[in-house]
C-alpha cells in the first residue's frame, strides 16, 4: 500500500475517533468506520514489516489471504479480547467490518500498478 493510502486511513481513523464520529452522529462512523480502517491498517503494516524483515512469503497480496487474516484478526479481538478487557464487547459485525477493510487494502493495490503483485517479487 502506498504511503499515502496508509497516512490518509491513519488520519480518518484518528479523526472519526476523536471527533468525527460525535460531529456527525453518523451510525456507520460512529460503530464500523474504524474497524473498517484498522482492517485495511493491519494489512499494510503486516506487509511493509514482511518487506523490512526480508519475509516476502509473509506478504498479503492475494484476496483470499487478506480475507483469512482479517478473519483471524477479527475472531481475536472481538472474542479472546473480551475475555482479558472487562470493557470489550463482541460485535460479530466489526468482524465483517475489519474483513471489508482488508478488501479495500486488495483494491487498493490493485488499482495502482506500482502496487501489484508482480512487483512485490
Amino acid at each position: 500500500m502506498s504511503f499515502s493510502a496508509g497516512f490518509g486511513a491513519f488520519s480518518l481513523y484518528t479523526l472519526n475517533k476523536f471527533y468525527l464520529r460525535d460531529l456527525l452522529n453518523w451510525s456507520f462512523g460512529k460503530y464500523y468506520l474504524n474497524d473498517v480502517l484498522a482492517g485495511l491498517l493491519i494489512v499494510g503494516i503486516v506487509n511493509i514489516l514482511s518487506i523490512y524483515g526480508n519475509q516476502r512469503r509473509l506478504l498479503l497480496i492475494k484476496l483470499p489471504r487478506i480475507l483469512v487474516f482479517t478473519l483471524l484478526c477479527g475472531m481475536f479481538w472481538e472474542y479472546v479480547t473480551p475475555v482479558y478487557l472487562h470493557y470489550s464487547v463482541s460485535d460479530p459485525f466489526d468482524v465483517a467490518a475489519y474483513m471489508f477493510g482488508g478488501l479495500c487494502y486488495w483494491i487498493i493495490i490493485r488499482m495502482n500498478p506500482v502496487n501489484r503483485p508482480n512487483s512485490y517479487n
